[in-house]
């Protein structure tokens, strides 16, 4: 089952809108009964949450667009757009520990359903589960991600890849001519799974920019990054989401209001649902910055002022404040402590 309350990164809807504006469809088409606007989505560290994604693709599929749309969203997605786990993938020894990367991090890529990679004699299939979709939106989130992964692995390889394979299980669309001179490889429709093959003679080939450090790092923080989005599991759907929204934009001082905005709600709401859980916004907010400061003073070697700017606050001296109110210590003494006790 789909968590879609889930908080995500807004760009998934940005290239959505971009490439919609290019066919002649209005924003304002687009975003109809998703509590966005153009403006809330372009804002820096603006997160969304997946169901609002999926109702602009549906708006766009009963407004009628055309049949290679899917395919020219996921040409959008770069590396750079999925962050801590592009760096990842991009310093894999190889396509196959990069798409191996890519399965066990995938909450942090920007799927809309649930993505799986299966060995094949030939070589290795990266298959997207739709059956987490309603039905209007199936073939589109599909071909977005085909496309999307292909680019990647592109990327990856800093050379154009050309699948074995690429199979899909809706029927085709009509005209098939239309689509068949937009994409660079042939598509197998109606087929019982949805995916793509990458030949064993690509994936074992040198990534030119692997390096086992960096990528064994990059595992590191984003199993942290995991943990940290998973935050202190609460039945209550309205704390989990400010958490995950604060989590998103840890390093900037986000007021209520601002949080309260990117939820679709207004901030009286926000603070009535918060009071009804025995919660706080200041409490919320407190408890992530505490324990995000803790963790780069216990396990890094950056200086109070670099942790003090990693969670938003523009003077060591006021973390430091800040700091001693949450732990009745200042950090320094704080890490101190810890490196004795370890």
């Amino acid at each position: 089952m789909a968590n879609w309350r889930e908080l995500r990164d807004a760009s998934g809807v940005r290239y959505l809108l971009d490439i919609a504006r290019d066919d002649g469809i209005s924003a304002k088409v687009c975003l109809a009964d998703t509590a966005l606007t153009e403006s809330i989505l372009f804002e820096p560290g603006t997160s969304i949450e997946t169901w609002q994604e999926l109702a602009v693709i549906r708006n766009l599929v009963r407004y009628g667009v055309q049949p290679d749309f899917g395919y020219r969203a996921g040409r959008r997605y770069h590396l750079t757009s999925i962050g801590l786990l592009g760096f990842t993938m991009l310093a894999s020894e190889n396509l196959l520990n990069a798409l191996a990367v890519l399965d066990r991090f995938q909450s942090l890529a920007l799927a809309i359903c649930p993505v799986t990679t299966e060995p094949d004699e030939e070589g290795l299939w990266v298959m997207f589960d739709d059956r987490v979709l309603p039905a209007d939106a199936k073939s589109l989130v599909i071909e977005r991600g085909i496309s999307a992964v292909i680019n990647l692995v592109s990327e990856l390889s800093q050379r154009q890849v050309h699948p074995a394979v690429v199979q899909v299980a809706h029927a085709a669309p009509t005209p098939a001519s239309h689509q068949s001179t937009t994409q660079p490889y042939a598509i197998q429709y109606s087929a019982k799974r949805n995916g793509v093959l990458f030949a064993a003679q690509d994936l074992d080939i040198p990534l030119p920019q692997a390096s086992l450090r960096s990528r064994l790092e990059g595992e590191q923080l984003c199993r942290r990054m995991i943990d940290e989005l998973s935050l202190t599991p609460s039945r209550s759907p309205t704390v989990n989401r400010v958490q995950k929204a604060l989590m998103n934009d840890v390093s900037t001082l986000l007021t209520s209001k601002q949080v309260a905005v990117r939820l679709g709600m207004s901030e009286r709401t926000l603070h009535r649902r918060l009071a009804a859980d025995g919660k706080t916004f200041a409490m919320l907010n407190d408890s992530i910055k505490k324990k995000i400061a803790e963790r780069l003073l216990a396990e890094s070697n950056i200086g109070v002022a670099e942790v003090a700017q990693h969670i938003g606050y523009a003077e060591a001296a006021s973390f430091s404040r800040a700091f001693l109110r949450w732990t009745g210590t200042s950090p320094g003494r704080w890490r101190l402590l810890n490196a004795v006790e370890e």
